[in-house]
């Protein structure tokens, strides 16, 4: 969406909420796996004070984004990889800390697409940890906002438009069942363009099959009314799926638990139970801390139970 706002009112109203309830985030993708949540997203815890950063002038010498100054940018550059790693914690401080610094350096890089996409990142990370569903929205609504400014000022960043379609995945259970249908069609463009981009992020072929996934699995009524949307409703089969999730678990270089729990989702979906079985088994053998939460291991579990017979 094009806002109206200026930098200043619009970095004002991106000032961060405490959460008073927090929980596990969900996995690498902060998402759930449940058929219930049409085209959700694709594919994480203590609170304290917000700690702020204060951008000297010295770190960053650079008034906009376009600058030419060689040691602003290399300073800049080392920031944000020091963000990356607070983003990727499970830390609602450090958290909260990547969304100050995002902002502050925001002021002086407003048209800085890596420094909006990662803004976009925080807000979806601090939004997991809550239960609080107008927190939750607030957060996601920002985040949905400053990516839509960043995908107009850089179309060819594949994390912009990656972060972009998992925030709008994220607000499925805040908007009405045409709204979801409408946001399927916004995250499979949005993850189209960035494996287009970037296609050994094995990230984004778990989000294709995620998509593909939940597209399988619409009842009658949801195909219904994304027919009378789209001249060419979704379509997928748990097939499609499969292949998607093949593809991530041949790209990934790390235990991508909650990928081989949708391929023995697809395996089961096709009564393939036997294999099923085989794919569980390994979830259940990755190792723990990778910001994988309970909810993952409870459905792997679960599952490894009801299927048990087919070992």
């Amino acid at each position: 969406m094009k806002g109206t706002q200026s930098e200043t009112e619009l970095m004002r109203s991106l000032k961060p909420k405490r959460s008073r309830n927090v929980r596990k985030a969900n996995s690498i993708l902060s998402t759930t796996t449940t058929a219930t949540e049409d085209y959700n997203s694709a594919v994480s815890i203590d609170s304290s004070d917000l700690e702020f950063y204060d951008v000297s002038d010295e770190e960053l010498d650079a008034p906009n984004a376009n600058s030419t100054n060689g040691f602003a940018i290399n300073n800049l550059d080392n920031i944000l990889k020091e963000i990356d790693t607070e983003l990727d914690s499970y830390s609602v401080t450090q958290l909260e800390k990547s969304l100050q610094r995002l902002e502050d350096l925001l002021f002086d890089y407003p048209e800085n697409t890596d420094i909006l996409w990662r803004l976009g990142k925080a807000h979806h990370k601090i939004s997991e940890n809550s239960d609080d569903k107008e927190f939750v929205q607030d957060h996601i609504s920002k985040g949905i906002e400053i990516l839509s400014k960043a995908l107009n000022l850089k179309e060819d960043d594949p994390d912009v438009h990656k972060w972009y379609a998992i925030l709008v995945g994220s607000r499925s259970e805040f908007v009405s069942l045409q709204e979801r249908i409408d946001d399927g069609h916004k995250f499979k463009k949005h993850v189209d363009a960035a494996i287009a981009l970037s296609p050994n992020d094995p990230s984004l072929h778990y989000m294709l099959g995620r998509f593909d996934f939940e597209v399988a699995g619409l009842k009658w009524y949801e195909r219904k009314v994304a027919a009378t949307l789209f001249s060419e409703p979704p379509n997928a089969t748990y097939a499609d799926a499969l292949l998607h999730f093949m593809q991530a678990e041949q790209l990934a270089n790390f235990e991508f638990k909650e990928n081989k729990l949708m391929i023995a989702k697809c395996k089961i979906a096709t009564s393939d139970y036997k294999e099923a079985m085989e794919w569980l088994t390994q979830a259940s053998n990755c190792k723990q801390g990778d910001g994988l939460d309970d909810k993952i291991d409870s459905e792997v579990k679960a599952l490894l139970g009801k299927y048990n017979s087919y070992r």
